[in-house]
């Protein structure tokens, strides 16, 4: 898995690509160094290009999600496949975290402050 970055208006855009799974230990800790180190209230979790999940991959949610409330912020996730989508629903995280159809959307509606 890689991890692909980028701030726009405010909104901290993380994109994962491939495999979110055990072994991408490198990545999720330059992803959480990233999010720190903009200093943001709000992100998106990009799940468009994300095959598959697992532990490692929703423990990584679950934290940026506390992070973003400690702040005061919201984390949404956006573009999970129906496999990443049952894996969220199985695990209730959906039931925490905001998901939503595509990335645009979500930054939209973090930038109007549309909680969902």
């Amino acid at each position: 898995m890689r991890m692909e970055y980028a701030v726009r208006e405010g909104v901290c855009v993380l994109r994962p690509v491939g495999r979110f799974v055990t072994g991408s230990d490198a990545e999720l800790v330059s992803a959480k160094a990233y999010v720190q180190g903009a200093g943001v209230q709000k992100a998106v979790i990009d799940m468009s290009a994300l095959a598959y999940i697992d532990s490692t991959g929703l423990a990584f949610v679950v934290e940026l999600h506390k992070a973003m409330q400690a702040r005061g912020g919201q984390l949404v996730l956006a573009g999970a496949n129906e496999r990443v989508r049952e894996v969220l629903r199985l695990t209730r995280i959906d039931d925490i975290v905001c998901l939503l159809e595509g990335a645009d959307e979500a930054e939209a509606a973090l930038r109007g402050e549309v909680l969902c």
